[in-house]
């Protein structure tokens, strides 16, 4: 069973999506701000992290616009390559676009709804759980006998 991190802090919508997740059989935790979801990642390992866009730091203070992505940021800076998907009601490329330059993985609008939401958060979790193969690596060949030092780009075996 994959599990979830779930950080809104709009407490009815993620009631309503944790329950609705846990039908499709993903284990669910849920985070109402982002000092809770930073103290719960710390803690524990999530095969995927699922974000709203704008979040409260605490109980207390009102939702910053993109306090969300600060999670994003915190995962990458420290290494984690978990899913990042911003599942949110902010529409625009701005949003879309500062969200993957944060390091979420995805953008989803709620609007889209939980077809949608199923179908790339699997997608996520399959590409994190997939183990690389020998792939190809490219490299700046300047001594490759065909290139002769043109800085020609080279496909080569890892």
């Amino acid at each position: 069973m994959n599990s979830i991190l779930l950080v809104d802090d709009e407490s009815e919508i993620s009631a309503e999506l944790a329950r609705s997740l846990r039908r499709f059989g993903f284990r669910v935790e849920t985070a109402g701000t982002l000092q809770k979801a930073l103290r719960v990642l710390e803690q524990s390992r999530f095969d995927a992290v699922l974000l709203e866009f704008n979040l409260r730091s605490d109980r207390k203070a009102r939702p910053r616009t993109g306090a969300g992505l600060e999670v994003a940021r915190w995962l990458r800076v420290s290494g984690m390559t978990t899913p990042v998907l911003i599942f949110t009601t902010m529409e625009g490329d701005l949003y879309a676009k500062a969200s993957l330059q944060a390091g979420a993985d995805d953008f989803i609008l709620k609007t889209n709804g939980i077809p949608h939401l199923l179908k790339l958060l699997r997608a996520q979790i399959g590409r994190n759980e997939q183990e690389p193969g020998p792939g190809l690596v490219f490299r700046l060949c300047r001594n490759a006998p065909s290139s002769k030092n043109t800085g020609r780009l080279a496909v080569l075996p890892k």
